[in-house]
């Protein structure tokens, strides 16, 4: 039987060439992605830089996957509540899409994603 571990969380370990160390360089070249891919409102998203490597060459982020209903209550005229329900999309998914998309320094790309932490460790292929 198979179980799943729900977790409100997103992991993603990223290359970065040329190599940096400087968290705020790294966090600075995701937001700029964000805003480049999906306007000034996504620059904002939830993250934490958890791990880089010694070298500079590797880091791993965490996000937020994003709820996929959300509430908001509007005042319209003479409708004192009314829920709206607006999809929200998945923060994870913005932050692969926009390093995907990203075009400046530092180059970011995709090492492994996973919304389980420990499973980034291995990265070394199969032989």
């Amino acid at each position: 039987m198979q179980h799943s571990f729900p977790s409100e969380h997103h992991y993603i370990r990223f290359a970065v060439s040329p190599p940096t160390t400087d968290a705020l360089t790294l966090r600075k070249a995701l937001q700029d992605a964000l805003t480049q891919t999906f306007g000034i409102t996504s620059a904002g998203l939830y993250t934490d830089i958890l791990w880089s490597a010694d070298d500079g060459a590797q880091f791993v982020v965490r996000v937020r996957k994003g709820s996929v209903l959300h509430s908001r209550y509007l005042d319209i005229k003479r409708i004192p509540r009314l829920r709206i329900y607006i999809p929200m999309s998945r923060d994870a998914a913005k932050f692969l899409s926009a390093a995907v998309a990203w075009s400046d320094q530092p180059r970011i790309s995709l090492v492994k994603e996973s919304p389980f932490l420990p499973s980034l460790i291995s990265v070394d292929e199969l032989v």
